[in-house]
């Protein structure tokens, strides 16, 4: 069974990806995707921060997430490791207009939670109510 993302929130701001692997492999997620219903893409690349993380996993498991191809954050599950970088003051930003690469680097058992801040590359659809009742909530902009 392949890596599975699963979207568990997805707000103009935020995002959170909750994956899952059981064997040796990769997955990717694509930032260009991760667009809320509310949004739409701009102009502006994709930016996406990593602010917080958690994972956890079996005995001898290890994961590594990585942008551009260097590794971001390097874990051995089995610890149940977690960082509330943001809260902490230091949101990985790291390569942030890279997709990031999940990988399972052992036939274990691993899980865990990414939340996502997106800072740019999309444009919202809703506009605040002080505009009045002719505003068009399908629409980007002015």
């Amino acid at each position: 069974m392949p890596m599975t993302f699963t979207t568990v929130k997805n707000t103009n701001q935020e995002t959170v990806i909750h994956f899952t692997s059981s064997a040796a492999e990769s997955g990717t997620i694509t930032i260009a995707n991760l667009a809320a219903s509310s949004q739409a893409r701009n102009a502006d690349t994709p930016a996406v921060n990593i602010v917080k993380w958690s994972i956890s996993g079996e005995l001898g498991s290890k994961v590594t997430i990585n942008r551009n191809s260097k590794i971001v954050i390097a874990a051995a599950p089995e610890n149940a490791p977690y960082m509330e970088a943001n809260a902490w003051g230091i949101p990985i930003t790291n390569d942030n207009t890279s997709d990031i690469v999940v990988t399972n680097g052992a036939a274990k058992d691993v899980t865990g939670f990414l939340v996502l801040r997106k800072v740019a590359g999309w444009a919202t659809k809703v506009e605040p109510a002080t505009y009045g009742a002719y505003d068009n909530e399908s629409q980007v902009g002015a």
